[in-house]
């Protein structure tokens, strides 16, 4: 086991492979000690304070980043490096003590670095290193060509305030300690709906009428991503013009703000070619469809935006499943490359909801047809239909894009489908 001494570093291949695990513990006078593991940009900044894990948040919104344990002075967090987005590029491990306390006055700090549980790397520091410092960086593990491993042994003389704004986080004038752990998806979800009373305030009944349907299926607390997408074959021309699309948008957005922490919805269009098309958010609902100056196309196949919704759910990774809105009034005219899609799609973390709208006239076998599809490895598709002009009412309508969620989420489990 590598033995690091201050400003060390390491390559993490040099040292063992597998899932990382880091164990710190504190020995000292002070009555707590808190550790903190931030996820940083590649400009080392706290973009996203949902990547700052501690003890009141003890997971990154994938789970990449977790706390498995809280002991007096003694914390351990995973990390999967694979699972993290994009834009988290370094770990920083971060001590600090509460009271009047100062590290100085501690014993010493050990760090062990684990692959797989075998301890790889340790990493010590004593008080005769400090002197009035309240908070420490201890440990880094980041990402310049490969992955590393960095003994920092850096304090900071204001604690955690300053060792947040350090990173470029925002800290209350007054701050005051919880009375009891709060509850972080509830209160951003409490936040999405104070922004909708704020910027869109016909959303708010949608958000609390879709939350009873998922409530209905035991969906009160799933994470999904929400992706919506939508038929601009020429035969929707009059969905669009009427405000029909526009409403079936703003429902997934109600959803969104329910099922998905960032409460967005991605949008994406086909007919003969598959489109992204952006996200919808509270921030631009309004108005949203007509703003994308859809261009009809004359054609209608599924296939090359299926694969686009797939390969960007894999490029997003993590472990939050998809859900998908699939809107269209009409059959797919590639039926062969669709059944490939959704068998092959069956063992991926993705929903799919279709909704026909029936203009009159439509046959929809086909899409009764992947309802029921064979060969797959769990029913990964739900479908149903309503008619021409679209007047089903909110209660029943986000009943129907809910149902079956609950079952595949607990096949997809057993399948292993999902973690």
């Amino acid at each position: 086991m590598l033995t690091l001494q201050t400003g060390q570093k390491a390559r993490l291949s040099d040292l063992g492979s597998g899932t990382l695990s880091v164990t710190a513990r504190v020995t000292g006078p002070a009555p707590e000690y808190d550790l903190i593991l931030f996820g940083l940009d590649d400009h080392d900044r706290l973009s996203d304070d949902r990547y700052m894990v501690f003890y009141n948040q003890p997971r990154s919104p994938e789970g990449a980043l977790t706390l498995q344990g809280r002991a007096p002075g003694e914390q351990t967090f995973t990390a999967d490096l694979n699972a993290l987005p994009a834009g988290v590029r370094r770990l920083s491990l971060a001590a600090t003590v509460d009271g009047g306390a100062t590290f100085a006055q501690i014993d010493h700090a050990d760090v062990t670095l684990r692959m797989d549980g075998v301890p790889v790397a340790s990493y010590r520091v004593t008080g005769q290193d400090f002197q009035q410092e309240r908070a420490v960086m201890l440990l880094d593990v980041y990402h310049r060509d490969v992955w590393r491993v960095w003994a920092v042994g850096q304090g900071f003389n204001g604690g955690l305030d300053a060792l947040v704004r350090h990173f470029g986080g925002e800290v209350a004038d007054t701050p005051a300690p919880p009375a009891a752990p709060v509850n972080l998806r509830k209160e951003r979800q409490r936040v999405l709906l104070e922004k909708a009373e704020a910027t869109s305030p016909h959303l708010v009944s949608l958000i609390k009428t879709a939350n009873v349907s998922l409530e209905k299926r035991g969906l009160g607390e799933a994470l999904y991503r929400v992706n919506l997408v939508l038929d601009i074959s020429g035969s929707m021309s009059r969905e669009y013009r009427s405000g029909a699309v526009q409403a079936l948008a703003e429902r997934a957005l109600a959803l969104a703000a329910r099922l998905d922490d960032d409460g967005q919805v991605d949008v994406y269009l086909f007919g003969i070619r598959a489109h992204r098309a952006g996200s919808l958010s509270l921030d631009n609902a309004r108005g949203f469809v007509d703003r994308l100056n859809v261009k009809l196309e004359a054609g209608t196949h599924y296939s090359p935006v299926m694969q686009l919704v797939r390969e960007d759910a894999r490029q997003a990774g993590g472990t939050t499943p998809t859900l998908v809105l699939f809107i269209t009034d009409g059959g797919s005219s590639n039926r062969d490359a669709v059944i490939r899609q959704m068998t092959d799609a069956s063992h991926e973390p993705i929903f799919w909801k279709f909704m026909g709208i029936d203009q009159g006239g439509v046959n929809f076998n086909f899409l009764e047809k992947l309802d029921d599809l064979r060969g797959r490895a769990v029913d990964n598709a739900d479908f149903f239909s309503v008619p021409a002009p679209i007047t089903i009412p909110d209660a029943p309508l986000f009943d129907l894009l809910v149902n079956e969620l609950d079952t595949w989420q607990a096949a997809a489990r057993a399948a292993r489908i999902l973690r």
